[in-house]
């Protein structure tokens, strides 16, 4: 008996270039969109793994976080004076980069008598007379409230060695944009599930290392870089693969999951922290178990849809077959026939260069490239402009990580519900309304509680056109080049949210106001690019570089995303306009 699930493929065989191209939607469709397979995937490498992955890929920051220190002066120990009391007898006072009095981090007075109580005080009390102030002699003093060891407290990284944590940072953002540049091109070239397992690997290695490496500076950021080249690769392999085989209008849902993993990781790594206070304890407890998802080896498949693309017809039938067989269907008898019909329309791409092989390929590319640049820009600026909060340290992590949450559920209701395209500009709108207010008010004693109330805002808005972003440009390239698309993207971004402590540091020096200017500059010019990137709600995931040619042509500029009318019950895609 014919149903909806048993549509002939023959159907699909005409001369048409779109039918041939809808060939692998109708045989997933036959096998499963939306089965126990994807669910069982999407839960554990989308999600539960994505937690995981997020803390190794911040804990460098707690890990070397700098506490308040001060020179360390013998003797105390022989006096009965408090640790504030000595400090005012042996350390001078500064104004510090905010203005307010403050203790030198790296100065002391030079005493040369004999250390005690008399000598201290009558050396405080000369008359016109101030002891001379030299650089630290005996080390340095830490203020221990919060963290028992750090890197920099165990190293003494601090005054003229406080640059080994800058230069340590700037390393790992170089390896994270390195790792994704070469990582995202292995992913198109070899396959999603060989570049998971590597960059898993040198993730959790590199990790591990660095707490035996801290005593030697140059190893120190050898494995910095080795733990830090897999970062954002390790999660678009995931990303890519669930999307690849899941129905259209389950990819912002994936999107999600991934993002709630993220936000729900980012959220217990300050909480470890907090619970150990060491930093070789909390780099390992946050990083080793990564590699438990080496026991999930056959759980995560290689891209049936990739194997497709590039011809592997055995392969290709193989997953499929596992697939169907998780789903409780049956792979169709024709699959081999249909897999050849592919695998005959297979086309040459040459990596990189392909997304700029046609015009309306290379306007998106660089469109979307824009966009990931001005919110990872946009993005560490806020991170870094309110991450000199008073407190406890990992509450304030915790709180920063946490309103992100929202911003991921209401993004992906608005993007499923009015389009990608009109939900990323209309957020941009609201972020730079925002910004002008903020604008207005930043400086005002008497407003502190509405520029934070705003600026928290603000970031609200960035999270949701981050998400968007992240979802446009899985769903606009095509399978051939898409890992390598969003890895161009994401090394772009992350090679330009570097300018973000500069930005902070204009607003540190110059004018509080001016980090905001250019975040509302740079949104506005982001909210007319976002405007004329193609919608992709409901539409089927261009194949090859002749889709992405037409993929949005025709699409109307005033208009919102219509859902297509199912003819298949998991398949809710409407066909490529040629």
């Amino acid at each position: 008996m014919a149903t909806e699930n048993s549509i002939p493929l023959s159907i699909l065989t005409g001369s048409g270039e779109v039918n041939k191209d809808a060939l692998f939607d109708e045989l997933m469709a036959r096998i499963g969109l939306n089965g126990k397979y994807q669910s069982r995937f999407n839960i554990v490498f989308n999600l539960i793994f994505v937690i995981f992955l997020a803390m190794p890929y911040l804990n460098l920051v707690l890990a070397m976080t700098i506490p308040e220190h001060w020179c360390h002066v013998p003797g105390r120990n022989g006096t009965t004076l408090s640790e504030g009391e000595w400090k005012n007898l042996t350390i001078p006072s500064i104004t510090n980069e905010i203005g307010k009095q403050a203790f030198s981090k790296c100065q002391m007075y030079n005493i040369s008598v004999p250390l005690n109580t008399t000598t201290l005080l009558q050396s405080a009390e000369m008359n016109g007379t101030v002891p001379q102030v030299i650089d630290c002699q005996h080390g340095w003093d830490y203020d221990r409230t919060w963290y028992t060891r750090t890197v920099v407290t165990q190293e003494d990284w601090v005054c003229d060695r406080e640059l080994h944590v800058t230069n340590t940072f700037v390393v790992s953002r170089a390896g994270d944009v390195l790792g994704t540049f070469v990582f995202g091109q292995l992913g198109d070239a070899i396959g999603r599930r060989p570049v998971f397992f590597v960059t898993l690997f040198l993730l959790a290695a590199g990790r591990c290392l660095t707490v035996f490496t801290a005593n030697n500076y140059p190893l120190f950021l050898a494995v910095t870089v080795l733990g830090s080249v897999s970062q954002s690769a390790a999660f678009q392999s995931p990303l890519v693969l669930g999307m690849e085989m899941s129905a259209a209008d389950k990819r912002a849902h994936i999107a999600m999951l991934q993002c709630l993993g993220w936000t729900v990781g980012v959220c217990l790594m300050p909480m470890v922290a907090w619970a150990t206070g060491d930093w070789v304890a909390f780099l390992i407890i946050t990083s080793a178990p990564c590699a438990v998802f080496f026991l999930a080896y056959k759980w995560f498949p290689e891209s049936a849809r990739w194997l497709a693309a590039k011809g592997r017809t055995v392969k290709c039938a193989r997953e499929l077959r596992r697939i169907a067989r998780t789903n409780e269907r049956a792979l169709p008898d024709d699959t081999m026939i249909t897999l050849q019909k592919i695998a005959a329309k297979k086309e040459r791409v040459y990596g990189l260069p392909s997304l700029f092989s046609n015009w309306r390929l290379a306007k998106n590319t660089v469109l979307i490239v824009y966009l990931w640049v001005v919110n990872s820009m946009t993005y560490y600026t806020l991170m870094l402009n309110v991450s000199n909060m008073e407190g406890n340290p990992f509450m304030n992590f915790f709180w920063q990580s946490l309103v992100e949450l929202p911003g991921y559920v209401v993004g992906k209701y608005l993007s499923d519900r009015f389009g990608r395209r009109w939900t990323q500009a209309v957020l941009f709108l609201a972020l730079i309304l925002a910004v002008i207010v903020v604008i207005c008010i930043v400086g005002q004693p008497d407003l502190v509680w509405l520029t934070t109330c705003t600026v928290v805002f603000v970031k609200f808005c960035f999270t949701i056109t981050f998400y968007v972003i992240h979802l446009v440009a899985m769903e606009t390239y095509p399978t051939c080049v898409r890992q390598t698309g969003t890895s161009l993207g994401a090394v772009l971004g992350s090679s330009m949210g570097i300018l973000g402590p500069y930005i902070v540091y204009l607003g540190n020096t110059y004018d509080v106001r001016y980090p905001y200017v250019i975040i509302g500059i740079v949104s506005a010019t982001g909210m007319v690019a976002a405007l004329f990137l193609p919608e992709t709600l409901h539409q089927r995931l261009p194949e090859t570089l002749a889709d992405a040619q037409t993929f949005g042509h025709g699409q109307k500029f005033w208009s919102l995303p219509e859902r297509p009318i199912a003819t298949r019950d998991e398949m809710s895609e409407t066909p490529l306009k040629s």
